[in-house]
């Protein structure tokens, strides 16, 4: 037992202070006069139940007793007294005016100039944006293709504020996406290849790799409409309304010859063809009514060019194509010779050219590959126009057709024939013209000229026997094979020819 308590006292702590005996007594209350007993009886405390606490309604005595307050002692409870009305300094109170003169006009934005002053309507019509969110969401697969996830918000590309134009701007206004509905911070450009497919258009002067290749399902779908419901009144309208140039040019064929081979270069190989028909119909008219000297032709010839791009599009600028001309002639002369031609020609409408029927019997003959018949048909027709001035004699209907004809001679798709023998359209070009085996010999002819080594002008071979394809040269070693056919149709039709004069 005493070995017990030596261990107890042990655990005692030893100090010099003397321990109390008894409790102290309480604290006086003049020293206790700061401290608030009613913010300490109202307190609740934890570990307690709401329904443990008193009540305003219950008696004195139901309240529990507190050991953490001082003073308060279970015999000795505290009366509640009644809460007196909180007295205000009245210099220490902001009182409203009864009546309100506000400065309606006061501007948030100190800026002197006008159009750098942001304008934030709240009164915004909500029943417009829900009406346009829902016809957005149920409409998604008509507008979207099922391919786009998002909406984009488009770029503001002209807009009177600056970058820096606005001062002291909030803070919800500097966030990227309100400045660039503002304009005053350029937006990236970010390119999705799904978003591309949804904006894919039609183009039918597309590239030449492009046309070689089959058309997509949107450009069946686009032809099987056209040749359905338009075929008709369209090309009843262009044969109807389709011209010869005025008159046969007057200029020799080899000069006549060289600047259109200038053309065809200036214009390139994913040029549309239909722009250089058209510049060579001008030309062959101002040729053929007006006199040219021979260092303003070509100027003359990119007056015509110029006119036929404004016609097609898109257009070159003028210091781009002097640039093209090595500076021949200066911009001013070049809008100045397309003020004369259009005055000697009275401003003409529009010609009908060749390449407007050609796509077309292209694609009737075979609508799943019309690239590569297009490409050899547009070939045979440049070389033509380029080569020999006699085909201005001739209607443009006509000489697509005997152009789309020797593509599929000397393709050797002559299964082919006889479907084209069977379209409308290239039935009424056949009926405009006297002989279309003669117009067939002399696009062939044209086509083994450029082949021939002494023969300088070799655009069109250039632009059309890229690999790998070879169309040019496809067409030219065919042709070669038929030189002595053709030479046997042209002398009976030049024999028939002069006969005839002869007789008259």
């Amino acid at each position: 037992m005493e070995a017990n308590k030596e261990n107890e006292n042990r655990f005692i702590p030893q100090t010099r202070i003397p321990l109390p005996m008894e409790p102290l007594p309480a604290l006086p209350r003049h020293l206790l006069k700061e401290i608030n007993f009613k913010a300490f009886e109202n307190s609740r405390q934890p570990l307690k139940t709401i329904n443990s606490q008193s009540m305003p309604g219950q008696s004195n005595q139901s309240k529990s007793f507190n050991p953490m307050v001082p003073g308060h002692s279970r015999g000795k409870i505290a009366p509640n007294k009644p809460k007196s009305p909180t007295n205000f300094d009245s210099k220490h109170v902001t009182t409203r005016q009864g009546n309100d003169d506000l400065d309606w006009n006061y501007n948030i934005f100190k800026d002197e100039r006008n159009n750098s002053v942001i304008s934030v309507s709240d009164e915004e019509n909500d029943n417009e944006n829900l009406k346009e969110l829902r016809y957005f969401v149920e409409n998604r697969t008509k507008n979207c293709f099922e391919d786009a996830r998002m909406a984009i918000t488009p770029v503001v590309k002209s807009s009177t504020l600056e970058a820096g134009g606005v001062r002291n701007i909030k803070r919800s206004l500097k966030r990227p996406h309100s400045r660039e509905l503002q304009g005053l911070s350029p937006m990236e450009k970010q390119e999705r290849k799904a978003e591309e497919r949804v904006k894919r258009r039609l183009h039918f002067n597309e590239r030449l790799q492009e046309r070689l290749q089959s058309p997509d399902y949107l450009k069946k779908c686009y032809m099987k409409c056209m040749t359905r419901d338009y075929t008709t009144d369209m090309f009843n309208y262009l044969i109807c309304a389709e011209t010869k140039p005025l008159e046969v040019p007057r200029t020799s064929s080899i000069t006549r010859a060289c600047v259109i081979n200038w053309l065809i270069k200036v214009n390139g190989s994913d040029g549309n063809p239909a722009i250089i028909h058209t510049a060579c119909w001008y030309l062959d008219s101002i040729l053929g009514t007006s006199q040219v000297q021979l260092d303003k032709l070509q100027l003359v010839a990119a007056a015509c060019y110029w006119i036929a791009q404004k016609l097609h599009g898109p257009v070159l600028t003028a210091t781009r194509l002097v640039k093209c001309a090595n500076h021949a002639f200066s911009a001013s002369r070049l809008m100045a010779a397309e003020k004369v031609v259009l005055q000697k020609l009275k401003f003409p409408t529009q010609p009908v050219v060749p390449q407007e029927f050609i796509t077309y019997l292209s694609w009737w003959c075979d609508n799943n590959h019309p690239g590569e018949i297009e490409v050899a048909a547009t070939f045979l027709c440049m070389s033509g126009l380029m080569v020999d001035k006699a085909l201005c004699e001739e209607y443009p209907s006509a000489i697509a057709a005997a152009s789309v004809r020797n593509a599929l001679l000397l393709l050797r798709k002559r299964d082919l024939m006889m479907r084209l023998a069977m379209c409308p359209v290239y039935k009424s070009a056949e009926k405009k013209t006297t002989n279309m085996s003669y117009v067939c010999s002399i696009l062939r002819r044209a086509v083994r000229t450029i082949a021939a080594p002494i023969y300088e002008y070799k655009a069109p071979f250039d632009h059309y026997g890229i690999p790998p394809n070879y169309i040019a040269q496809r067409i030219i070693n065919a042709a070669n094979d038929l030189a002595v056919i053709d030479t046997r149709v042209i002398s009976n039709d030049q024999s028939t020819l002069l006969t005839s004069l002869y007789n008259n």
